[in-house]
């Protein structure tokens, strides 16, 4: 494996890693306490969520690339990482909604968490590939 892509898997891990925490913290501390009535979901299998939370990672990384931002501007890293997070949750959650009468509420709320979360993500991404010249 070259230099380029090991430093890429390696961005793609930590940033994995870091949204995976913000998402435990969301979904085992957070949401629990103050949304109880309207969060059903148990959020069980952290191993498989875990590898969701690389696959993200190495599609942000991918896209990273080729997305048209000041490689240098932080403000523009984490609103790439929020776009991701719309695509990635809302659509899905709404259709459950729908499909399963989840509060339509929360979907809002978890989409909104959402985005924050690959925003950091996207801020991690950036500061990683800075730092190792990935791109």
């Amino acid at each position: 494996m070259s230099k380029k892509k090991a430093n890429l898997a390696i961005t793609a891990f930590v940033s994995a890693l870091c949204m995976w925490l913000l998402a435990g913290l969301w979904h085992k501390v957070i949401a629990v306490q103050f949304y109880t009535r309207e969060t059903g979901a148990q959020h069980e299998g952290t191993v498989i969520i875990l590898i969701a939370y690389i696959i993200l990672a190495l599609l942000m990384v991918y896209l990273y690339g080729f997305y048209r931002i000041k490689k240098d501007s932080l403000i523009q890293a984490f609103l790439f990482g929020v776009v991701i997070g719309l695509l990635w949750v809302f659509p899905h959650e709404l259709a459950m909604a729908g499909a399963h009468g989840e509060s339509v509420r929360y979907v809002f709320i978890n989409a909104a968490w959402h985005m924050v979360e690959q925003g950091v993500g996207g801020l991690v991404i950036a500061l990683i590939s800075k730092r190792f010249a990935c791109w």
